[in-house]
């Protein structure tokens, strides 16, 4: 049985692979993260890169529905962020079963609650969330730093950079990303993974401040982030039930299992878009 689900995984990866390349070949770059009017905030209406590709999963109705004139929040989106759409859940994973939990966090004042949980959250590779609990070595925030680069989830800081500063193909920002910047290679960069909503209460499918992962928190740290503050950067990263690691779809759209025991070095190298790291082992 888990040989099936796993396969279900694998293939729910892959259309959702497919559906941000058939909107970067329609748009010439891919969805942004949270598409907004202005400035990047993730608490004012608009759509995040899950509601924008619904249209590429065959979901335009679902789509159609969805007001991005009002907070995602609002009531009268979650006809959109109540629903179950069977591509965004992993079947393996807890919570499954039911996948709209009832205990998001509002962190930002537009994640919506009770929601759909985020099962395949985008990659922002090293960049740093808030805080670098397992990176060993480095300023954080460093360009330098091989597991925690970039500031705040990728989020504009003007107090420090004047661009946003995600080093993955995703970041809290207002920006979207070519396939043409990724310079290390289409095969070589994460695009999607894995996580588990029931361990991450910031984690909803269509929640514009969390609906992305990171490769500065180690593959397969099953540390629980139940409610608010403070442990998002601990127990909100990549990570799966299947035996053994978590299934990983690239830029190129292929899709593989990364073990958990996987170098952390190699792991963050395949998290960044254009690091001009060297990937000697094997994911």
């Amino acid at each position: 049985r888990e040989s099936a689900r796993r396969a279900r995984c694998q293939n729910n990866l892959r259309q959702i692979a497919l559906a941000i390349q058939n909107y970067h070949s329609a748009h010439e770059k891919q969805p942004k993260y949270h598409d907004v009017e202005g400035e990047f905030s993730w608490s004012k209406p608009g759509y995040t890169w899950t509601m924008t590709i619904l249209p590429f999963l065959e979901q335009q109705t679902l789509y159609d529905r969805f007001d991005p004139t009002l907070l995602i929040k609002d009531r009268r989106n979650s006809l959109v962020t109540q629903t179950i759409v069977d591509v965004y859940v992993c079947p393996t994973a807890e919570g499954a079963s039911n996948p709209i939990f009832t205990d998001r966090a509002d962190a930002g004042g537009n994640n919506p609650n009770p929601a759909l949980g985020l099962f395949y959250p985008v990659s922002m590779g090293p960049t740093e969330p808030d805080t670098c609990h397992f990176c060993p070595e480095g300023t954080r925030g460093s360009d330098g730093n091989y597991c925690c680069q970039g500031r705040n989830y990728g989020t504009l800081d003007l107090r420090e950079r004047p661009n946003p500063s995600s080093t993955g193909m995703f970041g809290r920002f207002n920006d979207e990303r070519t396939f043409a910047q990724v310079t290390d290679g289409l095969s070589n960069t994460y695009l999607v993974g894995e996580s588990l909503p029931a361990q991450c209460a910031y984690g909803g499918a269509f929640a514009p401040n969390f609906s992305l992962a990171g490769t500065s928190i180690p593959l397969n740290t099953f540390e629980s982030c139940p409610r608010p503050p403070g442990c998002h950067n601990r127990g909100c990263g990549f990570k799966s039930e299947h035996p053994g690691g978590a299934h990983f779809a690239m830029v190129d759209g292929s899709v593989h299992f990364t073990a958990e025991t996987i170098n952390y070095r190699t792991y963050n190298a395949l998290g960044t878009r254009a690091g001009e790291e060297t990937i000697a082992e094997s994911r």
